[in-house]
């Protein structure tokens, strides 16, 4: 039985977000952050090198204190996937998208101590995913503050359409692109701090941003991307995925 009420998913249908308190046991935040640690300092020989992603001037220096991201761990570690199925989770998913769940994808945002800001974006903007209706749980694997660079959203702004990211925003040696600043009224825009343990599942269509890491401790989430298994593939050119059914049963021409 899911412990979220018709009032929270109501909430979420206005706003896009909804957060859930302690929803992650010690004992499963512990072995989370171990992983990490592991991967983070070269002791999982089997993770692939190039999944992993360093802080724009880093100047060469390949360790856990200048790691950004690390992509795909639920592809490539079972204490992940096991993040992934945790029926706790798997539950709020369902009231949120219904029965049939898929993964779509997953990444840990690690913000060490320095760690830039990511700006303005939609989810939905990167994945080729129709409807756009994809949800993702965020987990607090450290308290989340203002300070160390929490997420931002701006409230209901999934009920909109998909923007334009056509604002180049310089990440180091390479150039990735955001929501136009002048789309976003900034007025509008509420922070989501979390205890280590508690999640964020935010809409994919919802506009959010985090900002610079300012303390000297890492800023650890952990980011699972979740779809009905009614969605469709719409890339234009590349093959569809082999998508990993988590929960229900999977439908004929669907992802």
């Amino acid at each position: 039985m899911s412990i979220v009420n018709k009032s929270d998913v109501s909430q979420y249908e206005r706003d896009g977000f909804l957060t859930v308190n302690n929803l992650i046991s010690k004992v499963e935040l512990d072995r989370l952050r171990l992983k990490i640690n592991e991967i983070a300092e070269g002791r999982v020989t089997t993770f692939p090198a190039d999944q992993i992603e360093y802080e724009p001037g880093s100047q060469g220096v390949r360790d856990s204190s200048t790691i950004r991201k690390i992509n795909r761990c639920v592809e490539n570690e079972k204490v992940f996937m096991d993040h992934a199925i945790n029926p706790r989770i798997l539950d709020i998913v369902s009231e949120l998208i219904g029965p049939d769940i898929k993964l779509f994808g997953s990444q840990c945002f690690m913000k060490p101590p320095g760690g830039i800001e990511k700006p303005y974006h939609q989810d939905s903007a990167y994945f080729t995913i129709e409807p756009r209706e994809l949800v993702t749980c965020w987990t607090a694997l450290d308290d989340v503050t203002l300070d160390n660079g929490c997420l931002w959203v701006i409230p209901g702004s999934h009920r909109g359409e998909l923007l334009d990211h056509d604002q180049a925003w310089d990440i180091g040696d390479r150039v990735d692109m955001q929501v136009r600043d002048s789309q976003i009224d900034s007025q509008l825009e509420v922070p989501i701090e979390l205890k280590a343990g508690s999640c964020s599942f935010h809409h994919s269509m919802l506009l959010h941003r985090s900002g610079p890491n300012q303390t000297q401790n890492s800023r650890r989430g952990l980011a699972i991307h979740y779809m009905s298994s009614r969605s469709r593939w719409t890339h234009q050119t590349q093959l569809k995925p082999n998508y990993l059914l988590l929960r229900g049963k999977e439908y004929d021409d669907c992802v």
